[in-house]
């Protein structure tokens, strides 16, 4: 708490010199996607989940789940999360939408240092 580890991946929107690590990777993947749409096509997902108490929490699903969706491991896929929500987005504005959505549903809690302290770990996923 108070190292800064959240301006560093979040920053400031402007000036564009603050921004973070993740809406500079926003930006880089739908710039890329621009330059190289007209050969090649894409799809891409996003899925926001947090562990909070050695559960596993769906940040995106409209419902509130009363217990933690389970880690699964397949040959064909590897490790996943089943019934994790994914969402396909098309442009920095809705994967920076999906974003702030999932941010609403963490799990905070007052701390000496800051008052709106992640009490989770959280991954928000872009595939």
């Amino acid at each position: 708490t108070g190292a800064g580890k959240t301006h560093t991946m979040e920053g400031v929107n402007e000036p564009s010199e603050l921004r973070g690590i993740i809406p500079n990777t926003f930006e880089h993947i739908f710039d890329h996607i621009a330059v190289n749409s007209a050969h090649d096509k894409y799809l891409v997902r996003a899925s926001y989940f947090e562990i909070y108490n050695e559960e596993i929490r769906d940040l995106l699903s409209p419902q509130k789940s009363a217990h933690g969706l389970e880690l699964k491991e397949s040959s064909d896929s590897g490790v996943y999360i089943k019934d994790l929500t994914s969402v396909v987005v098309k442009s920095v504005a809705e994967i920076n939408s999906v974003l702030q959505k999932g941010k609403k549903n963490r799990s905070v809690g007052f701390t000496l240092m800051n008052a709106g302290s992640s009490r989770s770990h959280s991954i928000f996923s872009i595939v």
